[in-house]
């Protein structure tokens, strides 16, 4: 599988999970506080990401670098701090319409800073697929401004503001073991809010509701930010955000199905909306002649002796070569350098394609 399809795969099985979690999440709410039960939320990714990295050993990941370090806490901040804060804050002041349809901001944001800011490309069809995809989530949301204030508008937009940023940070630092990022994230937003609860004597679910939170938070945040982080390595920020859109047709048809809700028709519409985008963005290629500057840097990486990669044909110490069978494919991760490079092939706005067009 292409590392575009496996990108692919990763961002909807994210998307999935999160998506399948908020009905979940929106039956538990009256057992204990917002802070609390985000908390417990991020604590049940904590176990499973530690349990995952576990089980997966260190395997070809570059650990994080001493230089990541201040992006790696301006997003654990952001996406996990003051996010959540801003979003419960903003609720308590916002019919639940609005609040829903101002949420979708965070892919207009993701998209913006992706493109305008960070160089992403988005072609004709991609453009399609993110307006096709964001139309469907906006008509799940079933809301209007109605009854909107400018304090709570602005604290949403905040909250969605903080993510956007966060997944294009994300992206920036996708190049490093993402169990690793994932699982920093998860604990450092989960260990201040369950303290921050502890000492304002905040309200805890019982036993059997914090179990079940903590298993919602395991699939739900723990393994879909590592599959996220995966999707935003190879497809980048902008085309992830248009595949994590259709998390809200997830949860609603998680709702449907699990939760024995009605279906409506704009429900109906919506999955029309989010399957053309998806579609859509599936089928965008993408291909023309670009220069690659020299680089150094480190991350995993494939050698194919029968078909090698051209973007990594690069010398090699003895050490970097222990997994190298001599004609099997291979995975694995080391410092090198990228030397200049001038050619076309299909590509996405992966970390090694960021360039001008």
């Amino acid at each position: 599988m292409s590392s575009q399809r496996s990108g692919q795969l990763a961002g909807l099985t994210a998307a999935v999970l999160f998506g399948s979690s908020a009905p979940l999440i929106s039956t538990l709410t009256g057992a204990g506080s917002a802070l609390s039960i985000a908390g417990l939320l991020y604590g049940g990714a904590t176990l499973a990401l530690l349990v995952v990295r576990l089980v997966r050993g260190k395997g070809a990941e570059t650990p994080l670098q001493n230089q990541d370090w201040p992006a790696l806490g301006a997003l654990t901040l952001l996406g996990g701090v003051v996010g959540p804060v801003a979003l419960v804050m903003g609720l308590g002041r916002m019919p639940a319409a609005s609040s829903s349809l101002l949420l979708n901001l965070e892919a207009v944001f993701t998209l913006a800073i992706a493109v305008v800011l960070g160089r992403e490309h988005l072609g004709r069809l991609g453009l399609f697929s993110a307006l096709f995809t964001i139309a469907g989530a906006v008509l799940l949301s079933e809301g209007s401004l109605s009854g909107a204030n400018a304090g709570g508008s602005a604290l949403i937009a905040l909250a969605t503001l903080a993510w956007g940023i966060d997944n294009n940070l994300s992206q920036r630092l996708s190049l490093r073991d993402p169990i690793q990022i994932a699982t920093f994230k998860a604990a450092g937003a989960s260990l201040p809010m369950l303290a921050l609860a502890l000492l304002l004597g905040h309200h805890f679910p019982s036993l059997l509701v914090t179990l079940g939170l903590l298993a919602i938070g395991a699939l739900g945040y723990g393994i879909s930010i590592w599959l996220d982080l995966l999707a935003l390595r190879d497809l980048g920020a902008a085309r992830e955000a248009v595949l994590f859109s259709t998390a809200p047709f997830v949860g609603a048809l998680f709702s449907l199905v699990v939760l024995r809700e009605p279906v409506s028709a704009s429900l109906l519409l919506a999955a029309g909306l989010m399957a053309t985008g998806v579609v859509l963005l599936v089928q965008e290629r993408h291909s023309h002649r670009h220069r690659h500057s020299g680089l150094v840097h480190a991350h995993r990486h494939q050698h194919d002796p029968r078909s090698g990669d051209p973007h990594h044909e690069h010398d090699h110490a003895p050490e970097d070569l222990v997994d190298d069978t001599g004609e099997r494919p291979f995975w694995h991760a080391h410092e090198h350098r990228h030397r200049e490079l001038d050619h076309a092939h299909p590509h996405v706005s992966d970390a090694h394609h960021r360039h001008r067009h």
